[in-house]
């Protein structure tokens, strides 16, 4: 009988491009745990009784934040069998080299904002300014930490456009990628 392979798939995308409810049914249909790198760093968030804002601004003054949070995520993506979704997980993955399949998902700004709008609320100039901020953010720690920039594309397996599909349409997408390279049947 052939060894079942480890799966390890990365999903990363700016907020509003679709990487959560993407990742969630992927690791479903594939049987796959699920990881969420927000979740952990919004856990943490709470912990110390920060917003996102307050907790990534305390973030970029202390790498080891950032440090700490993505071992745990190195972690999980090295047990396999996992989709895990967060932006740098991706690359950080290859770097530390970890064999992985990474997916980048992106949509237009006026159109994550408008999906991040539906979802918590708010301002659309708003949302547009504080998606702006914090993608600069964590592009600046990431490169700081890591001399990692997640948005280098070259560094993805596949890249999915996300504006203008449905979750159906992205999932068949990958699918069809993932069997064309041998990694699922």
């Amino acid at each position: 009988m052939p060894e079942k392979k480890i799966l390890r798939i990365t999903v990363g995308g700016p907020p509003g491009s679709g990487t959560t409810t993407f990742s969630k049914e992927l690791a479903k249909r594939l049987s796959l745990r699920y990881v969420y790198a927000g979740e952990i760093f919004r856990k943490e968030a709470k912990r110390r009784g920060l917003t996102l804002e307050e907790f990534s601004r305390l973030a970029e003054e202390n790498p080891e934040i950032d440090r700490s949070l993505d071992r745990l995520m190195l972690e999980e993506i090295r047990k396999g069998n996992v989709v895990a979704e967060g932006r740098l997980t991706g690359p950080l993955g290859k770097k530390e080299g970890i064999e992985c399949f990474s997916i980048w998902m992106d949509a237009h700004p006026r159109i994550r904002a408008q999906r991040i709008r539906e979802r918590e609320g708010g301002n659309l100039s708003h949302i547009m300014k504080k998606m702006k901020e914090r993608e600069e953010s964590e592009r600046k720690r990431y490169q700081e930490i890591y001399d990692v920039d997640i948005y280098d594309l070259s560094q993805y397996d596949l890249i999915i456009e996300t504006s203008f599909i449905s979750p159906e349409e992205e999932i068949n997408i990958a699918l069809k990628e993932l069997r064309k390279r041998g990694l699922i049947q």
